[in-house]
């Protein structure tokens, strides 16, 4: 039997409590922020990195059978340059990406068709997906199972793929190849450490990664990722945590089995590069921001060596990840794109909240972010894109540039006109955000270069004359005031 404290003890005692309650809600208010915007991982078993030292990884290729004849253009490797992707055929690729990342844990093998077959009409030519799935990252199940009850791995063991778990995740990557489509697949994502992904020891990341890569060694179309909204749980970012020498040996365990297939990590809201430990382990660079994109993009570009920087993500539409603004609307997911283009990006990736495939996802794959993610790539289409150089220095814009700074701010509220050009000024394409006049220097370009206006939202196009001074049309077919100016000469 508890004993009753005495009646003057009883303010104090309810304060006490009120003052501890309060403190476990901040607490729990302060865990529950981070697991949204980034997880701070730390393994369930202490590792260590014996590779640690290891020199840094060359750019990898793609092995022969990437470059199968009849085969759609996929990912295969880096530019000789380090500026952009190619595909087998040494031809440059342009990321038109899409993001459903617990597809092979949330649909069936028919609604997983529907999905990659809508989406190959709306141009998409890659996907990121999780191989394993959590309830973080969008599953039904924390230990990984799927919609149907299928586990990833015998009695919890991550050396021993479960047959039917992993054909039905290869049947699924059969169908984005057929469709044309890239794989971002990660094997271990922030989301399933500890959860569905429990290795016993360190030597079991290893062979974790060596068992996937020969399951799906036949696939030309997989990129090897890892990470997610990932913060090393480490005071030593140069070291790298336990997660992150987990994931290294999980790497290496690919690369045992001669598969060279590229590789990356997404960290959550920085560059892959930014972190010491990874900076000399990826062969591109995925960029991660939800404020607007030219900064960092442009720092991602600039980074040596030279490795191509991609827009992996920024805002979803109907999501919006800074506080107090609005859902992204289709003006938000348009800006994104063209600073994409014009910042030294090979690509971007469309998301929504779809990503988890909530209830009615498939009254909602025609959207209209969508629509407008495949009209931008249209346009993206008919350009040489991988010889534009960003104008950071404003040599070829010299007014009208708006506002460029950096800051934890949504993506409407900067109007930061960006620009690239070619190397010989045969080429320029200016993203101008919203109404304005802008100077332009023509020295910068070819004598025989000509102007037009073009409309982003319906690619309608207006020729424009030569001049210094350029004002925008005013509304486009969006019902917004965003245009892109391109400059060609004959």
């Amino acid at each position: 039997m508890q004993s009753r404290s005495p009646t003057w003890r009883r303010p104090l005692t309810i304060m006490t409590v009120c003052l501890v309650t309060g403190a476990i809600l901040v607490g729990l208010a302060v865990i529950a922020f981070r697991w949204q915007r980034g997880h701070l991982n730390a393994m369930p078993i202490p590792t260590a990195d014996p590779a640690d030292s290891a020199p840094e990884w060359p750019v990898r290729s793609a092995g022969p059978i990437s470059r199968a004849p009849g085969l759609p253009p996929f990912i295969t490797s880096v530019s000789n340059d380090g500026r952009y992707l190619v595909d087998q055929h040494g031809k440059p690729f342009y990321v038109r990406g899409d993001s459903p990342w617990s597809l092979p844990v949330d649909l069936t093998t028919d609604e997983a068709a529907i999905y990659v077959s809508n989406r190959q009409t709306y141009g998409v030519n890659a996907l990121i997906i999780s191989a394993l799935g959590a309830t973080a990252n969008g599953g039904p199940h924390d230990d990984g199972r799927t919609v149907d009850g299928i586990r990833p791995f015998v009695d919890k063991n991550v050396t021993m793929l479960e047959p039917a778990y992993w054909d039905r995740l290869h049947s699924y990557l059969t169908l984005a190849r057929n469709a044309g489509i890239t794989v971002l697949l990660y094997p271990i994502d922030s989301w399933v450490i500890g959860h569905s992904f429990i290795p016993r020891n360190i030597e079991q990341c290893e062979q974790y990664g060596k068992a996937v890569a020969l399951r799906f060694r036949d696939l030309p179309n997989i990129v090897w990722m890892s990470g997610g909204d990932y913060i090393p749980n480490t005071d030593d970012v140069a070291a790298g945590s336990d997660a992150d020498h987990c994931i290294n040996q999980m790497v290496r365990g690919i690369r045992s089995t001669g598969d060279s297939r590229l590789f990356s990590i997404q960290l959550q809201a920085s560059n892959s590069t930014d972190n010491a430990y990874w900076a000399r382990r990826v062969d591109w660079n995925f960029v991660y921001t939800y404020p607007p994109a030219f900064t960092q993009l442009q720092r991602a570009y600039h980074t040596s060596p030279q490795r191509p920087a991609i827009l992996g993500e920024s805002n979803y539409e109907g999501e919006n990840n800074q506080p107090e603004t609005p859902p992204t609307t289709t003006e938000g997911l348009r800006r994104q794109a063209l600073w994409a283009l014009t910042s030294g990006s090979s690509g971007n990736f469309y998301g929504s909240d779809d990503w988890e495939f909530l209830p009615g996802w498939q009254d909602r794959l025609d959207s209209p972010g969508l629509a407008e993610a495949r009209s931008t790539w249209s346009l993206i289409e008919g350009l040489e894109w991988w010889r534009l150089v960003p104008d950071a220095d404003h040599r070829l814009v010299i007014s009208g540039v708006g506002d460029c700074s950096p800051g934890d701010v949504d993506v409407l509220d900067r109007d930061c006109l960006t620009a690239a050009r070619t190397a010989e000024g045969d080429l320029a394409v200016i993203f101008v955000p919203t109404a304005r006049s802008l100077r332009i220097d023509s020295t910068q370009l070819k004598p025989d270069a000509t102007f037009e206006w073009v409309d982003p939202v319906s690619g309608a196009r207006q020729p424009t004359g030569r001049r210094s001074t350029y004002t925008t049309p005013g509304t486009n077919a969006g019902g917004d005031t965003a245009w892109l100016l391109i400059a060609r000469s004959n």
